[in-house]
């Protein structure tokens, strides 16, 4: 537990003769709690995996009780479609801050796409779990809608490429798994290796772009 977070919940009670400021802070805290879950238990399910990983380790890791995690997640099913949108979201709200949404669409394509590997790069957990699970069935079909919908962002900017011209006229599920493919398997290999991905990165760059431009 962080120092925001001990001074978010410790003022929870001094303020409880105004109830605004009590539930606001209540609220943070239990935001907090949900999170510190949510990644410790992202952390587990990628060392151990889904079978070996029971609620009550990944209570101890998060540093609660079994009772708390029950409050947000119902099953150990739930928890893990939980961990899939925190991922899709994060990286999506962290992609989009660095686009400048006036560039050339090449370039902010090849923004978005340096940025996703950045990520993953940089939260190699997150990526990790999302790799062993992306295909497991006990994600949600719902859930994946879900994660899809954070991503409008760039299919949208494929569309318009393909309105445009400048993006070949291929089915839109075929064009975002050859870059869900090309992006996984990249990073894979970059971590691996333990490569400089800096190196690497322009070439790769080049044979995406050029495999999907018109």
């Amino acid at each position: 537990m962080n120092e925001l977070h001990q001074f978010r919940c410790g003022w929870a009670g001094f303020l409880s003769s105004n109830l605004e400021y009590s539930f606001q802070i209540i609220y943070l805290c239990s935001v907090d709690k949900k999170e510190q879950i949510i990644v410790a238990a992202m952390k587990l399910l990628v060392e151990k995996g889904v079978q070996a990983t029971p609620m009550s380790a990944i209570a101890k890791a998060a540093g609660t009780g079994m009772g708390t995690i029950y409050n947000y997640f119902a099953t150990k099913e739930d928890l893990i479609n939980a961990i899939y949108l925190y991922i899709k979201k994060s990286e999506v709200a962290l992609v989009t801050k660095s686009i400048d949404p006036n560039a050339p669409l090449k370039a902010r394509f090849l923004s978005y796409y340096t940025a996703f590997i950045r990520f993953n790069l940089k939260y190699p957990e997150s990526f990790a779990f999302m790799d062993q699970m992306q295909n497991s069935p006990v994600i949600h079909c719902s859930t994946k809608d879900e994660g899809k919908a954070a991503f409008m962002p760039v299919i949208e900017l494929i569309q318009q490429g393909q309105k445009d011209g400048i993006i070949k006229q291929l089915e839109l599920e075929a064009i975002l798994y050859f870059l869900a493919g090309a992006l996984t398997t990249y990073i894979r290999w970059i971590l691996s290796s333990k490569q400089n991905g800096s190196r690497h990165l322009e070439h790769h760059l080049r044979m995406v772009w050029d495999a999907i431009k018109e």
